[in-house]
C-alpha cells in the first residue's frame, strides 16, 4: 500500500505532466518532453533525460577551502649536520606529516634532543629533531597532512633516509620542496 507522501507526489508529477503538455500544445513552451514521454518506441531517449536530470555533471566547481596538504616546515636556511641538515626557523610551527606513515619512534636522542621518526608509506625513513612537543604517540599511524609534533625554538634537525641511504642536503632541499607542493 502507497503511503500518503507517495500518493501526493505521484499527484504532483501527472499535474505536472499534464501542464506541461497543455504549455506545448498551446505553443508557450517550446519543449517536446510531452510528446516524448507519449512516444514508447524512444524509451532510451526518456531514460537519457531523466538520468540527465538526476546525475551530477562531472563539471569541477572551484570553492574556498583550507589548504589539505600544508607545508611540511617553512625554514629560512639549511645547514648540514652529520647525516642530516638544520633546519632555522624564524616561528614555533606544527610539524605535518608529507605522506602516510607509522611514527616508529619518539623518543630523547643526546644529539637532537626530543626526537621523532616517521616511517613512511614511501618506504622513505624522516627522523625530526629538537621537537618540542610531540602530538602522536609512537607506533601509531599518521596521514598525509595530519600534524605529529610543534616546534617552538628556532631550530629543527631533519633526516631522511631512502633506499637504505641517508639523503645528502642538495637532496633533503630537494625532498623539502616536493613535501611543500
Amino acid at each position: 500500500m502507497l503511503t500518503k507522501r507517495k500518493w501526493v507526489l505521484s499527484f504532483v508529477f501527472v499535474l505536472s505532466f499534464i501542464l506541461l503538455a497543455k504549455l506545448e500544445g498551446n505553443s508557450t513552451l517550446s519543449t517536446n518532453y510531452a510528446s516524448l514521454l507519449l512516444e514508447p518506441q524512444k524509451p532510451t531517449e526518456i531514460y537519457k533525460q531523466v538520468v540527465a536530470w538526476i546525475t551530477r555533471s562531472d563539471e569541477l566547481i572551484s570553492v574556498s577551502a583550507p589548504v589539505s596538504n600544508p607545508p611540511l616546515i617553512e625554514y629560512k636556511s639549511i645547514q648540514p649536520l652529520e647525516d642530516g641538515a638544520i633546519l632555522s626557523i624564524d616561528k614555533s610551527q606544527d610539524l605535518y606529516a608529507s605522506e602516510d606513515g607509522l611514527i616508529v619512534f619518539t623518543g630523547y636522542r643526546k644529539k637532537t634532543g626530543k626526537t621523532l621518526s616517521i616511517l613512511y608509506d614511501t618506504g622513505e625513513t624522516a627522523t625530526y629533531g629538537f621537537v618540542d612537543e610531540f602530538s602522536q604517540l609512537p607506533y601509531t599511524t599518521v596521514n598525509a597532512g595530519d600534524i605529529f609534533g610543534t616546534i617552538e625554538n628556532e631550530i629543527l634537525y631533519v633526516q631522511v633516509e631512502k633506499e637504505g641511504k641517508m639523503l645528502e642536503t642538495d637532496e633533503l632541499i630537494e625532498w623539502l620542496a616536493v613535501t611543500y607542493e
